[in-house]
Formats: C-alpha cells, sequence, structure tokens
C-alpha cells in the first residue's frame, strides 16, 4: 500500500515539474508572438505634435516585437530592468541623442543580462513619451523577454 502512495507522490510531482519545465521554455523559445514593429513605421510618430500614424496608433496597448540595440540605463550587467532601444548601434548615446521617435524606452518585467548585438524585443507597446538622462523616447515597451536577432 506505502509503495503505491509513494508512486502516485512522485508521478505528481513529476506531472507538476513536468509543467513549470514546459512553461517556463514555451515562454522563453519564441511563443511570445506580437506585431512586428520596423523602424520605418516608428517613425511615423511626429514627436513634435505627438500625433501618430493611424497604423501606430492601432499598436498602442498591443503586444509587439521590435529589432534594435540595448542602451542600458543601469550600471549592471545582469538583470538590467530599464533601457533604451534604438534602432542602430550608431544611435547609442551620443551629442546630439537620436529623436524620439527612434528611441523606444523599455522596461523590463523581471531582469536581464546586457545585450551586446542586434536583439528582438517582446512587450507592451505604449505611444507615451517617457525621458530619460540621454533624450526622450517616444515610445514605452513593457518588456517580457529578449532574444538575438536573427
Amino acid at each position: 500500500m506505502m509503495k503505491k502512495w509513494v508512486l502516485a507522490g512522485v508521478l505528481i510531482l513529476s506531472v507538476v515539474a513536468g509543467a513549470v519545465i514546459y512553461h517556463t521554455v514555451l515562454s522563453r523559445s519564441g511563443s511570445l508572438s506580437g506585431v512586428e514593429v520596423d523602424w520605418r513605421l516608428l517613425g511615423d510618430m511626429d514627436y513634435i505634435t505627438g500625433k501618430a500614424s493611424s497604423e501606430l496608433s492601432a499598436l498602442n496597448g498591443k503586444p509587439v516585437k521590435i529589432p534594435g540595440f540595448m542602451v542600458p540605463l543601469e550600471d549592471e550587467q545582469r538583470d538590467v530592468v530599464e533601457f533604451l532601444l534604438v534602432p542602430s548601434p550608431q544611435a547609442c548615446i551620443h551629442v546630439p541623442p537620436p529623436p524620439p521617435n527612434q528611441m523606444v524606452y523599455v522596461k523590463m518585467k523581471r531582469g536581464t543580462d546586457v545585450a551586446m548585438g542586434p536583439i528582438w524585443v517582446y512587450g507592451t507597446l505604449n505611444l507615451v513619451t517617457k525621458k530619460s538622462m540621454y533624450g526622450d523616447a517616444s515610445f514605452e515597451l513593457v518588456g517580457e523577454a529578449i532574444e538575438p536577432y536573427k
């Protein structure tokens, strides 16, 4: 009788552990989705008047993925939570900064490592101006995940 309970306990633990592993792997292996947004579309934002094209406005509050380069706003190399996403490595921190419609302020839900190359950032896009020490950004992205750009 004891063997049956031990076997049942092991089976239940295996199912729970499998579900946790499946969820973790799935959430980091491309199950995240969103409309692919390119920098030409983001450039449709008139950062002087704050008016966006209808196509860009339709993405406000929606899940998207945007390619770009990370400019960390923190000194940490791990657990970076806030960074600017810019369209090219040359658009990093310099004077003058890129125009606001060429910078996305990203606030990750959980920290991530600094990315040295091009990345995809997945998250919810908000059309709001965010200020940082490196310049204004016309967009905020509540980040879910990043992955290398392929």
